[in-house]
C-alpha cells in the first residue's frame, strides 16, 4: 500500500468511527429506531417530538371527528327542520363568492331539499332582472 492509500484509510476511519459510534449510542440509549439513528440530523429532541405526536394522534383525529360531525348534525338540522334563513344564505353566498364553491356543495349535498330550499331564499335576496324589468337595457352587438 501506498502513503496516499494509508491517509485515506486513516482519514475515513477518524471520520466514520465517531459517526458510528454515536449512532449505535443513540439507538442503544434511546432506543431509536435502527435508519433513524444512523441520520446526522435525527437527534434526541426530534425523536421525542415524534413520540410525543404519535402519543398524540388519536386524540387530535378525535377532535377533528368530532368538530366534522358537529357541522354535518349542524347543516343537515338546519335542513331537515326547515330552519335555513337568510343570513345562512348570505353566509353561503360570500363563501362563493371567495371561490370555496367545494364546500358550499358539501354543505348543500347533505339533504335532498338543501339545494331547493337554499335557491328559494337566493332568489327572494337577488331576484333575476330580465330585460323587461330594466327600462335602461341595451343589447349590445358588438362582440369582444
Amino acid at each position: 500500500m501506498n502513503n496516499l492509500t494509508i491517509g485515506a484509510l486513516i482519514l475515513i476511519a477518524i471520520v466514520i468511527l465517531p459517526y458510528l459510534f454515536l449512532s449505535f449510542r443513540k439507538i442503544s440509549r434511546y432506543n431509536m429506531p435502527f435508519f433513524k439513528a444512523f441520520d446526522p440530523s435525527y437527534n434526541l429532541k426530534r425523536y421525542e417530538a415524534d413520540e410525543l405526536k404519535k402519543s398524540l394522534s388519536p386524540i387530535t383525529t378525535e377532535m377533528e371527528t368530532k368538530t366534522v360531525s358537529n357541522f354535518i348534525n349542524h347543516w343537515t338540522a338546519k335542513f331537515e327542520n326547515n330552519t335555513l334563513n337568510v343570513e345562512d344564505v348570505k353566509m353561503l353566498n360570500e363563501l362563493l363568492a371567495l371561490g370555496k364553491e367545494d364546500q358550499v356543495n358539501g354543505i348543500l349535498a347533505l339533504h335532498p331539499q338543501a339545494l331547493a330550499q337554499y335557491t328559494a331564499i337566493d332568489k327572494e335576496l337577488n331576484p333575476v332582472v330580465t330585460e323587461t324589468d330594466n327600462p335602461h337595457f341595451e343589447k349590445s352587438d358588438s362582440v369582444y
